[in-house]
């Protein structure tokens, strides 16, 4: 082992923008509303009460899912913009700039 690390960040802000994609299309959809809709067509029954609160649910679970993959990709822009900053500081330091 050389001791040497090396970060693709290419391919970090690849895996950013790909992140970015997910989380919007996730927060676009609306996966509740065929189920509310098959509790419309079964008013005042149980099933109608189980299928709502499954609706409810599940659009929560969407919402975390959008948010958590927003963050990952907050995240893996911060990580690339850190990489860059520091291969930057590291080139300055070895033109003697630093």
């Amino acid at each position: 082992m050389s001791g040497e690390m090396s970060v693709d960040v290419a391919a970090v802000e690849t895996l950013a923008a790909a992140l970015a994609v997910a989380a919007g299309r996730t927060a676009g959809g609306d996966p509740a509303a065929p189920i509310a809709a098959a509790a419309a067509a079964l008013p005042g029954s149980d099933t109608a009460a189980v299928l709502v609160s499954l609706s409810v649910g599940l659009s929560g679970a969407v919402g975390d899912a959008a948010a958590r993959l927003q963050e990952m990709a907050a995240t893996a822009r911060r990580s690339a913009a850190g990489y860059l900053a520091a291969d930057d500081a590291t080139a300055a330091r070895l033109r003697g700039e630093l």
